[in-house]
């Protein structure tokens, strides 16, 4: 092949005119894919076609890899219709990438009726009442009995009517980034109606509440009185083990804990989350796990365990059944998703508040506000304006889920 020039950031570029515009690691349909973009994102590209196969009009390469097929997935007019309707790029900076929501009741799913000459939907299916979804425009058309509808707009492209919609409520835990001036061991409280205690002549006194999800930073001093067990906390007061979830340093560390890897340790039974660079413990949270935990997770809904390594990336998982993430409702656009090797997903639910208690149908699930801290720091790193990306396989982060 050709050698291929670095591309400067300021080059033309192209823009995803489909859910999912894949980005080969050749110039042909059968080569590996990188990743992939989504409806409305634009990458630099050569000026230049590549020579290939596959492509019934050119191949591009790209900023900074890959090669992108041009014709019903992706156009070089930047100004085509869908890039125009799904201009709303993720934010990578906040804790959800999109505007979320949830259905108030079941309400048509719509998309244009391109027969028509004016702005007409027509029916395609139907959200079930709780449906979580982004948002990412809004429009207005007619549909096909003539009724005005105003209109939200899917990251698929497709509509909902924004009448059938209310805000979603996600989350505001979030966990504790590790550095000197806030080490380990550190307590999170997964119960409501808890205390403080202070000592008095040795005996635990309440002195005041603690909120559900609370921070307690903690000394790591305890002593235990009546046959419980009280943590000191930095602020001279003392918390009940069985109120809190305490995460504490490591003593043993796997064998590929070394250097600066990257990896993540999950314990199923205390449901907390450790980000790890080597030995050093650079972030603790806490997570939702299978609601069947220690199960077999064949045939419940138990996190499997095991060291596996995050083979993809995505902003919001494309490919995920909406049906899969809760086992009641229709989860879609599932934000900050780290694929394992093992087919789970280590990814932030929007749709409840039960981090550090056993939820989910398998799946590893974190706040929000931990879910895009843990996805811009896990590689492999996601290049910009792609939406998704695939691990080489010697740049993976590794997760080890234990019991």
């Amino acid at each position: 092949m050709p050698k291929v020039e670095p591309i400067p950031k300021d080059n033309p570029k192209l823009g995803s005119i489909a859910d999912i515009t894949p980005i080969y690691e050749r110039p042909a349909r059968g080569a590996s894919r990188l990743g992939y973009l989504h409806a409305g994102g634009q990458v630099a590209r050569a000026k230049e076609p590549y020579p290939g196969e596959g492509c019934d009009a050119q191949w591009y390469p790209i900023r900074p890899k890959g090669f992108v097929c041009i014709g019903p997935a992706a156009s070089l007019d930047t100004k085509h219709p869908t890039l125009a309707a799904m201009a709303l790029p993720p934010a990578l900076n906040q804790a959800l990438p999109y505007t979320y929501a949830r259905t108030t009741q079941e309400t048509p799913i719509f998309e244009q009726d391109k027969q028509q000459k004016d702005h007409v939907v027509k029916q395609v299916g139907k959200l079930k009442k709780g449906a979580g979804l982004a948002v990412v425009g809004s429009w207005h058309a007619k549909d096909e009995s003539g009724v005005q509808q105003r209109l939200g707009l899917m990251t698929n492209g497709m509509f909902v009517r924004a009448s059938d919609l209310k805000a979603a409520t996600p989350s505001n835990f979030q966990g504790a980034v590790i550095d000197k001036a806030n080490e380990l061991p550190v307590g999170f409280v997964v119960k409501r109606g808890v205390n403080y205690f202070k000592m008095e002549q040795g005996r635990p006194q309440k002195a005041g509440d603690l909120e559900y999800h609370q921070k307690v930073d903690l000394t790591g001093r305890f002593r235990t009185i009546d046959d419980l067990r009280y943590w000191a906390t930095k602020d001279e007061r003392w918390v009940r083990h069985r109120d809190v979830t305490v995460i504490r340093s490591l003593h043993e560390f796997p064998d590929f804990a070394k250097g600066q890897q990257k990896w993540i340790d999950v314990s199923i039974v205390t449901g907390t989350l450790v980000a790890y660079e080597g030995t050093k413990p650079v972030f603790a949270t806490l997570v939702s796990v299978g609601r069947d935990r220690l199960g077999d997770p064949k045939t419940s809904a138990s996190t499997e365990r095991g060291t596996f390594q995050v083979v993809e990336k995505h902003v919001t998982d494309r490919g995920l059944d909406p049906k899969v993430s809760s086992p009641d409702e229709e989860i879609y656009d599932v934000p900050w998703s780290l694929v394992l090797a093992s087919g789970a997903r280590l990814h932030a639910a929007f749709w409840h508040d039960r981090f550090g208690i056993e939820h989910s149908s398998g799946a590893l699930e974190v706040s929000p506000a931990d879910g895009a801290w843990i996805f811009g720091w896990a590689t492999p790193a996601l290049p910009d304006e792609w939406h998704g990306v695939r691990s080489s396989g010697d740049d993976a982060t590794t997760v080890r889920i234990r019991k």
